[in-house]
């Protein structure tokens, strides 16, 4: 049985992708035949470690693919990507869902209906709760992420620093550092923007940040707030929707999303709190830390995707 997830041929961070490599690492580490499909041949992904089996279009036969995997951000024309393939969609944001659908009302083309199409994959219960509303036919199952425990770790002294991924919602960005800056909140404290850095750089800048923002909105499951989380950042600003099961008062402090009043007085009042009261801080992180790292481990993630597969082969078994 041989599975094949395509996948861009885009070489820089983006978690999306980082989770399709290890889809398939987890697929052939669990007795199943599978690889990532680039259209560029020899190309592979570099900004994070990986071995993971990589195959090209230019030679990788329809006849060769028992199952073809697809990013929901392909569009409306999933289906006619090997015609006749079973097509699992892995839908990491529904909020991409519809990207290049047409307004017409009479337009229903779409892959998630079509027969070559046996369920959807996604990545929170947010999103689960979308796809299911538009498409209550389809089969579809929800995979946990996961934060490499071993990157990703509450165990550095923390100095006085915010760090923040300027790559979305860069206007909110602005404002928001541009507001404290001119409030001379910022002072005593250095702006890190994490931008063209690898898994590893990612990691060390986070370990060692007193904060984090989190700008990213809509998001399918934001991985950046879990990572800064499990970091043992105070985390600050948008869930992205998809991060609403862990992005909680009780973990960081979440923020309406345009809000940039409310975002830019929430990491002042952090700031003020911290300076009179860090220990306060430290346990609302410490039990972060813990929550995101148990929740979201790479066993749990591992178990999703093999009883996900385990059920789609043997459904579609059934069928004949």
């Amino acid at each position: 049985m041989n599975i094949y997830v395509l996948c861009p041929d885009l070489d820089t961070a983006t978690g999306g992708i980082k989770m399709l490599y290890r889809h398939v690492d987890i697929l052939n580490a669990n007795g199943f035949s599978a690889a990532i499909l680039h259209q560029q041949e020899g190309f592979r992904c570099s900004w994070f470690d990986n071995q993971t089996a990589v195959a090209y279009v230019s030679n990788a036969s329809a006849g060769n693919i028992d199952y073809l995997v697809v990013p929901e951000i392909y569009g409306p024309g999933i289906a006619k990507l090997g015609k006749a393939i079973k097509k699992v969609i892995f839908n990491q944001n529904s909020y991409y869902t519809f990207k290049d659908y047409s307004l017409d009302k009479h337009d229903l083309t779409t892959p998630y209906v079509h027969k070559d199409t046996v369920a959807a994959l996604v990545v929170s219960e947010n999103n689960k709760n979308y796809l299911q509303y538009v498409f209550p036919e389809l089969p579809i199952f929800r995979v946990h992420y996961s934060v490499d425990r071993s990157l990703f770790k509450n165990d550095l002294p923390k100095r006085r620093q915010i760090a923040f991924m300027p790559r979305k919602n860069v206007e909110d960005v602005v404002q928001v550092i541009n507001i404290l800056k001119f409030r001379n909140a910022l002072r005593g404290y250095e702006l890190i923007p994490i931008t063209g850095k690898n898994e590893v750089e990612v990691a060390a800048i986070l370990r060692e940040s007193l904060i984090f923002l989190s700008f990213g909105y809509p998001e399918g499951c934001p991985l950046p707030p879990m990572e800064a989380m499990a970091s043992g950042c105070i985390t600050i600003g948008y869930d992205g929707m998809g991060g609403r099961e862990y992005f909680t008062p009780e973990f960081a402090y979440p923020v309406a999303h345009g809000d940039i009043v409310a975002f830019a007085r929430a990491v002042e009042e952090v700031i003020h709190l911290y300076e009179k009261n860090p220990e306060s801080l430290n346990q609302k992180t410490q039990s972060a830390s813990r929550f995101i790292t148990g929740r979201y481990s790479a066993e749990r993630e591992e178990k999703d995707a093999i009883d996900f597969w385990t059920a789609t082969i043997n459904a579609a078994a059934a069928k004949g």
